[in-house]
């Protein structure tokens, strides 16, 4: 195999990177206002830009109170009240780092959000995930992030495989399912639940007993895509001792999404697979896993499939996707990218960290810029620093010496958080 190379190709994106498909979630949510609120303006108002008539201060504590207020509403009888206050609280906690705040109000609100995920319906169901999994972003790596994801996390796999449940909700729940776990799950038992429970629900996109491909809604078809994105997630934090089997385990069974009907399914379980190349190559930087011949051709074919079952849009997007596929699996060259926020960028450079920032986009949606600039546990995983003051200049490094802080300190945090692992199954099997 060829010696691991870079396209230098590098694409330019504005803070949110991709295009991701929750950003109609996002824009619906951002406009929607709290029903209990006597004021017509909405939170999303002072979140973006404040009040022109008040000074900074001022705002923020009108901002807070109107948060309050929505916190409030959480516990409203009607279920019109709650869902928009709920909203309220997503556009919120999107468009604001709030970790402070919302660390004094934690119970509050994760019990309040528990009782939607519990007792509601449908549409409840699904925004209360997303809540919870925003609230996870919000508290990050503290004790009061840790608790919650204690708590929530059976209430999450309980929905995500309750098959009566609505499509949407468990949609959510998957996607909730990796995003915690990625940010708070430190027991390898724990991930591996996570992974395996995620792996039941993608699975039924594999090939029938005949060879053929099952049929399913547009609507499963995105349950399974999330499962598998959150396991991908999940996978991209996996421990060096476990990487050998999770390849033994998939890497020939994935090669079956790639004959589904669904782009989004496809793409998923295109750049599945080349995260796991990635994490074999790092253990062994000759591997080629099984059927390599036969995958790169078909990889190849749907690379320059002009075929016309598909609109113009998902042929580009599908050629574009699996061209990047095709070349990481033939000589292992990533095509990476590069986010800019502000003065500040982030650097794409590999699958695992192309999957980690994927899937924080999809929760923050058009608020990732301010939470790059902001949150701590965001900036830690991207290896940004500690926030930069408001009008304080940043120190500029070339990009090349950017990228290569950016892979020193990316690999250091994988390593670091693989030993706690480690250690922590030693401990429980001693």
């Amino acid at each position: 195999m060829p010696k691991k190379t870079r396209k230098r190709g590098r694409v330019e994106a504005e803070g949110a990177g991709p295009p991701l498909a929750s950003d109609h979630m996002d824009d619906a949510m951002s406009t929607a206002s709290v029903g209990s609120l006597s004021s017509e303006q909405s939170l999303d108002t002072f979140a973006e830009t404040g009040d022109d008539a008040v000074d900074e201060s001022s705002a923020q504590e009108v901002f807070e109170e109107k948060l309050n207020d929505a916190i409030e509403g959480l516990l409203e009888k009607s279920l019109k009240g709650r869902t928009n206050s709920i909203r309220s609280v997503i556009s919120a906690m999107r468009k604001r780092v709030l970790t402070g705040f919302l660390i004094d109000r934690h119970v509050t609100v994760t019990d309040a959000l528990e009782r939607s995920l519990k007792r509601g319906k449908g549409e409840e169901q699904a925004i209360s995930a997303s809540a919870l999994m925003l609230l996870s972003v919000q508290l990050g790596l503290t004790e009061e992030g840790e608790a919650l994801f204690n708590s929530i996390k059976p209430l999450l796999l309980s929905l995500l495989l309750d098959p009566s449940a609505s499509v949407a909700a468990r949609t959510q729940c998957a996607e909730a399912v990796g995003l915690c776990g990625f940010i708070c799950a430190n027991d390898i038992h724990v991930v591996a639940e996570l992974m395996s429970t995620l792996e039941s629900i993608f699975v039924k996109s594999y090939l029938k007993g005949d060879k053929t491909s099952p049929v399913f809604s547009p609507q499963t078809c995105a349950l399974h895509r999330a499962a598998l994105d959150s396991w991908s997630l999940l996978l991209s934090i996996a421990t060096t001792s476990s990487v050998k089997s999770l390849v033994d385990m998939h890497l020939h069974r994935l090669p079956e999404l790639l004959e589904n009907s669904d782009l989004e399914v496809r793409i998923a379980g295109g750049e599945a697979i080349s995260l796991l190349y990635e994490l074999a190559r790092e253990l062994d930087e000759d591997f080629e896993g099984p059927a390599m011949d036969s995958l790169c051709e078909k990889l190849k074919q749907m690379s320059t499939d002009n075929s016309k079952h598909q609109n113009k849009k998902d042929r580009k997007q599908q050629r574009s996707s699996f061209r990047d596929i095709l070349h990481y699996i033939e000589d292992a060259s990533f095509r990476d990218f590069e986010c800019k926020f502000g003065n500040e960028s982030v650097y794409i450079d590999s699958w695992a960290r192309k999957r980690q920032y994927d899937s924080l986009c999809s929760s923050l949606g058009s608020g990732m810029n301010s939470h790059l600039k902001g949150n701590v546990l965001l900036r830690d995983i991207f290896g940004l620093g500690a926030p930069i003051p408001a009008g304080a200049v940043s120190d500029k490094l070339s990009k090349n010496d950017r990228r290569l802080y950016n892979q020193a300190v990316f690999k250091a945090r994988t390593q670091i958080r693989q030993k706690l692992r480690d250690k922590r199954m030693a401990k429980l099997s001693g």
